[in-house]
C-alpha cells in the first residue's frame, strides 16, 4: 500500500482591503472663476488655477485633506485682487468599481481676497482613478462659498485635473519567500500487492483570483466552480478533511486584520457546510497579517497578501480497479 500525501492551497484573493491608512500628496490645475463677482462694465472673472494638498486615508471610505489653492487674479473695475485658500476637509470615497471611485469633500477654508481675510464654506465632488501603481488622477470641480473683500460677496469656482501620489502603510521588513507545497507520494512498506486495487493521486490546485465582495466578507459567485470542485474531491473521499486558513496585508490594526481573516475563512466553512461537507472535517484558521506572501510596501504586495488558503492535508485512501 503506499501512503498519497494531497495538499491543495487554494488562494481566494480579496478584493480590496477592508482598511488601511496610507498619507498621500498630490497637486492640481485647471480653471478657475467667480460667481457674483462684477458691479462693474470692466471685470474678469476667470483664469487659471493651481494647488497642491497632503491627505491621510483612514479606511478605504474616508480620508482627510488639507490644501493650498490659487485661484487666480481677478478684476472688477479698477481692483485687481489675488484671491488663494487655505482647505481642510473630510473626503468620503464610494468604490464604483476596483479602478474608479466618486468622492466628495465638505469643509472649510481660509481666503485670502485681496487685502481681505476671511473664513469660507468648501465642497467639491470628483473622480478617482487608481493605476494601482502607487499614482490616482483625479478630476474635481470646487466651489468655496461667500468669499468677501468689502466690495463683492462672490463664490469660487474651479474645474481641475489632478495627480495623487501615495505613500503606503506602515513599512515592514521583506518576507522570507514562501515555498509553495508539492503533491508528495511516501513510499512504504507494502504487502503482497493485491491486482484489484490502484493507487489515486490528486494534482495540487492554486487559483489567484478575487473571490470576495468589494469590502465584505461574502463570497462572490465567481467562487461557486472552485468551491464545487473541492466538493466533488471531499465526497469521493470521505476520509479527507479540510483546513481553511483566512490571511490579510498589514494594514489596519492586527486585531482587525485577525478578525477579518476569521471572518473570511469562516465564510468559505460556510459555503462547503451548504453543499453537505460535515462540519466535523473542517477547520478554520485565521492568521491575520502575520504569514505575508509578498511585501506590504506595494499595492499589489498588500492585495496577494489578502486572501484564504483551503488545505487539505495528507491521508491514506485506495481506489478499487
Amino acid at each position: 500500500m503506499k501512503k498519497l500525501a494531497v495538499l491543495i492551497s487554494t488562494s481566494l484573493m480579496f478584493a480590496s482591503a477592508p482598511s488601511f491608512s496610507e498619507v498621500y500628496v498630490g497637486a492640481k490645475v485647471g480653471k478657475s472663476w467667480l460667481d457674483d463677482s462684477c458691479t462693474s462694465s470692466v471685470c474678469d472673472d476667470e483664469d487659471s488655477t493651481v494647488g497642491a494638498f497632503l491627505g491621510y486615508q483612514m479606511w478605504d471610505f474616508l480620508s482627510l485633506e488639507a490644501g493650498y489653492d490659487y485661484l487666480g487674479e481677478f478684476q472688477n473695475g479698477s481692483m485687481k485682487d489675488d484671491i488663494s485658500a487655505i482647505t481642510l476637509a473630510p473626503k468620503a470615497n464610494l468604490a464604483l468599481t476596483d479602478d474608479i471611485s466618486l468622492y466628495g469633500k465638505l469643509g472649510g477654508a481660509y481666503v485670502d481676497y485681496g487685502s481681505k481675510n476671511d473664513w469660507s464654506y468648501l465642497g467639491a465632488v470628483g473622480l478617482e482613478f487608481d493605476s494601482h501603481q502607487n499614482v490616482l488622477v483625479r478630476l474635481e470641480y470646487q466651489t468655496l462659498t461667500d468669499m468677501n473683500n468689502d466690495v463683492v460677496r462672490a463664490a469660487g469656482n474651479s474645474a481641475t485635473l489632478g495627480v495623487v501620489y501615495t505613500f503606503g502603510g506602515a513599512s515592514q521588513a521583506e518576507p522570507a519567500p514562501v515555498v509553495e507545497p508539492e503533491v508528495m507520494v511516501v513510499e512504504q512498506p507494502e504487502p503482497e500487492p493485491e491486482p484489484t486495487w490502484v493507487d489515486k493521486t490528486y494534482q495540487t490546485t492554486t487559483l489567484g483570483e478575487s473571490y470576495f465582495a468589494l469590502n465584505s466578507t461574502e463570497l462572490k459567485p465567481e467562487s461557486a466552480p472552485v468551491l464545487d470542485k473541492l466538493v466533488d474531491f471531499l465526497a469521493e473521499y470521505p476520509e479527507s478533511e479540510v483546513v481553511i486558513i483566512g490571511h490579510t496585508d498589514s494594514t489596519g490594526s492586527e486585531q482587525y486584520n485577525q478578525m477579518i481573516s476569521e471572518k473570511r475563512a469562516q465564510s468559505v466553512s460556510d459555503a462547503l457546510q451548504q453543499r453537505g461537507i460535515e462540519q466535523q472535517r473542517i477547520s478554520v484558521e485565521g492568521r491575520g497579517e502575520l504569514e505575508p506572501k509578498s511585501s506590504n510596501k506595494t499595492r499589489e504586495g498588500r492585495k496577494q497578501n489578502r486572501r484564504v488558503e483551503i488545505v487539505i492535508p495528507s491521508f491514506d485512501y485506495q481506489i478499487q480497479q
